[in-house]
């Protein structure tokens, strides 16, 4: 593929178009491949001009950058990909995740809750998420002002397009206004390179939902099944319930009954089928294994739980976050490990907390034996592992928490079960082939279920939805007197912990500075405070440096 910036130049826009231009340089896209695309070779075959660009959209969320070098400028390339860069701000300052190597220091401080405005983590996630929404910007203005050359039979090829790229900019946006607040917005009618202004969290609210609105119109009735790996109807409702749900923290208002609405748009159109005829997988792992594409929008089955899958099975996708973090920053470098998660590397970089596993079920006083099918992958006291965490680093791996592996580089059988007898693709030192979930359809049972607690539907469908989830993974289910925001709270660590919304979960429960303290928060090993500032990340003093946007309170 041609390089984003020679892509950009061409096109005659800025690559860090978000940004006032004495940003731009600390935001650059870097020139990486010396071939050039410019706007007068698109009409030898525009077809597969526009499908390559678009193409560098989506491969944005998933590696570091084309070819897989880094888009951020004097920055690890691995901590910058989307889907790590938002582990490090959602789950490492959390009760779910702790860094355990020194060596990182950005993530290692984020650990123990440490927040400050020069955290290299923070800015890698804050320009990634930047750099996304301006690719995403620039593909729908190249189709919007024609360079593209294309006949009238590509128009509706390129306005779905278009709303492929509204849909991922959005995603950008959620993740935007959750952890930095106010920000700079910019969409497809404001010009690339200019400055864009810095609106409130409520102001982007009301346009990105609007605009998620509108794209979730055009798709118009019916249950959308997108490509593989590409983003429809599903992934913008599913967002959607992501904003409603936390409308109240973003912009003061609740929007309960809107989120419900769009959670059963979605449950409405995928029940028949899987679990209980829910739409949700037979089981959990299915989602992350190497062949949770299968499972997806698109996949060979027929139950499609993961509603937005993030692949890292070809050599072009190759990346040192999404499922390759998971799999190999949660393992070792043992024998047994590289066999069974089947890969050619162990990490040892991060554990889950004692807060973690203490919230599952155990059957013995030793935390080894669980009937919660969705600690089958962890390494626990059976595997002479011990679940406290007094050392907070990785010298001494096995007596400092539990191994909370997720995602596995093996096949899942029909079953449940892992296959141990194939081998699927080649791993090499530092990659896997397991797709990176980045919604599941199990989120928005959950969501949904908070909505109606908050008082937009019935309890009894609230209590079907949880139980769904609770049965799938073996344990009881819930009677109306165990259904209670604080216990939803933690089935949604339970079923969604390292998915990337544990911190925002926190939040809207008002228990994420104070009311509940972790192992390791605010630097105390019982756990203290978190300032009440920290209810929003800084926005990086690089950026605060060179420009006239305006700091978050506190920092």
């Amino acid at each position: 593929m041609k390089s984003i910036k020679n892509i950009f130049m061409a096109l005659g826009v800025a690559a860090a178009g978000l940004m006032t231009s004495s940003c731009i340089n600390d935001l650059d896209l870097q020139p990486i491949d010396p071939s050039s695309i410019n706007s007068s070779t698109f009409k030898d075959d525009p077809e597969a001009y526009m499908n390559r660009v678009l193409a560098e959209v989506y491969i944005s969320f998933v590696n570091h950058g084309p070819n897989n070098n880094s888009q951020v400028s004097g920055f690890d390339g691995g901590m910058s990909s989307y889907a790590r860069a938002l582990f490090n701000l959602q789950e490492l300052p959390t009760d779910e995740a702790f860094w355990m190597s020194t060596s990182d220091a950005a993530l290692y401080t984020l650990s123990f809750g440490n927040i400050t405005s020069d955290n290299e983590a923070i800015f890698g996630t804050y320009s990634r998420l930047i750099i996304n929404v301006a690719l995403c910007n620039n593909f729908i203005q190249t189709v919007e002002d024609g360079l593209f050359n294309l006949p009238d039979n590509l128009k509706d090829k390129a306005a779905d397009y278009v709303r492929q790229c509204k849909i991922l900019r959005s995603v950008c946006y959620y993740n935007l206004i959750d952890l930095f607040g106010s920000v700079p917005y910019a969409d497809e009618n404001d010009p690339m390179g200019t400055n864009a202004p810095q609106l409130s969290r409520e102001e982007i609210f009301n346009r990105v939902t609007t605009t998620l609105e509108e794209v979730v119109a055009e798709y118009g009735a019916g249950k959308q099944t997108p490509a593989l790996n590409y983003v429809g109807k599903d992934v913008a409702e599913g967002l959607l319930v992501r904003f409603y749900l936390n409308s109240e923290v973003f912009t003061g208002k609740p929007a309960w009954d809107k989120c419900l609405a769009h959670a059963n748009n979605l449950i409405s159109a995928h029940q028949g089928s899987g679990f209980q005829g829910s739409g949700l997988a037979e089981h959990f792992h299915q989602c992350f294994g190497a062949n949770n594409y299968d499972y997806a929008l698109g996949g060979a089955n027929a139950v499609n739980e993961v509603l937005w899958i993030l692949p890292e099975n070809a050599p072009e996708l190759l990346s040192y976050g999404g499922s390759t973090l998971m799999i190999l920053g949660a393992t070792t470098k043992t024998d047994n490990d590289l066999l069974f998660y089947n890969i050619g590397n162990g990490w040892k970089t991060f554990k889950g907390r004692p807060d973690l596993v203490n919230k599952f079920e155990w059957t013995d006083a030793a935390q080894s034996q669980s009937p919660d099918s969705r600690v089958k992958l962890w390494h626990t006291s059976a595997d002479d592992y011990v679940n406290a965490m007094p050392f907070t680093d990785n010298n001494d791996w096995q007596n400092n928490g539990y191994q909370t592996n997720k995602y596995i580089n093996r096949y899942i059988l029909a079953d449940g079960s892992v296959d141990m007898e194939h081998t699927p693709g080649a791993q090499g030192d530092g990659y896997v082939t397991t797709g990176y979930v980045g919604m599941r359809l199990a989120e928005i049972y959950l969501s949904a279920a908070e909505a109606i607690l908050h008082g937009a539907g019935a309890k009894a469908d609230a209590l079907k939805y949880v139980n769904y989830i609770r049965q799938r993974a073996g344990v009881r289910a819930w009677s109306e007197a165990d259904l209670n925001l604080d216990n939803l709270l933690d089935e949604r660590c339970r079923e969604l912990y390292h998915e990337c919304l544990r911190r925002t979960d926190l939040i809207r429960a008002g228990k994420w500075t104070s009311g509940y303290n972790w192992s390791w928060k605010n630097s105390l090993l019982e756990g203290a405070n978190y300032p009440a500032h920290y209810v929003l990340y800084p926005i990086p003093s690089q950026i605060i440096n060179q420009s006239s946007y305006v700091q978050n309170p506190g920092y």
